[in-house]
């Protein structure tokens, strides 16, 4: 009998390293949660909270990241 799955969150879902992570889908020792914006902004700490304890993930991989490299220096 299969234990109960190890739920891993991941944001930035929609970039390359997010995307990485959909390749494990099919093992069912994990049950992923893929997410990013607009579902979930990472900068909105009460909407971060809210989606952990709706969720209640064992882990989360955060592969959000800002992209804009010449931009970081302006943009806090």
């Amino acid at each position: 009998m299969p234990g109960i799955p190890i739920k891993i969150l991941v944001t930035g879902a929609m970039g390359q390293l997010g995307g990485e992570f959909k390749a494990w889908t099919g093992n069912p020792s994990f049950h992923f949660i893929f997410t990013d914006l607009p579902e979930l902004d990472l900068t909105d700490k009460p909407a971060v909270n809210s989606f952990f304890d709706l969720q209640k993930p064992d882990f989360c991989i955060n592969c959000a990241a800002y992209t804009a490299v010449d931009k970081a220096e302006t943009d806090r």
